[in-house]
């Protein structure tokens, strides 16, 4: 597995376990710069392309929360690497399930 997708699925695992542990949803933008350095931009408001090229960066990754997937698309060289899984349901939805807390009476 090349570098960009490895880095890839490992943010999609991340972004998708801070869902899991009910952690606000955010979407984020990150930057490796030519001298190596870690940039974190908050929001997604331009192509990853178009952020990466501004910044001079050598990789990019965006994270995507969505109200039912988490969405990472990464950069690098030229090439494009794009890995999406559905939304956890939370630690409430897992213990709760389909359950019904109330019942009303007529």
């Amino acid at each position: 597995m090349n570098s960009l997708m490895d880095n890839t699925a490992r943010l999609l695992e991340t972004a998708s376990g801070c869902s899991d542990a009910s952690l606000p949803a955010s979407d984020w933008t990150l930057f490796i710069g030519p001298e190596g350095g870690i940039q974190m931009l908050a929001g997604a408001d331009q192509s990853l392309e178009s952020l990466a090229w501004t910044r001079g960066a050598q990789s990019a990754w965006q994270i995507l929360n969505r109200e039912t997937t988490v969405r990472v698309e990464g950069w690098q060289a030229g090439q494009r690497c794009i890995l999406e899984s559905p939304r956890p349901a939370g630690r409430a939805g897992r213990i709760l399930g389909n359950l019904r807390l109330y019942e009303i009476a007529a």
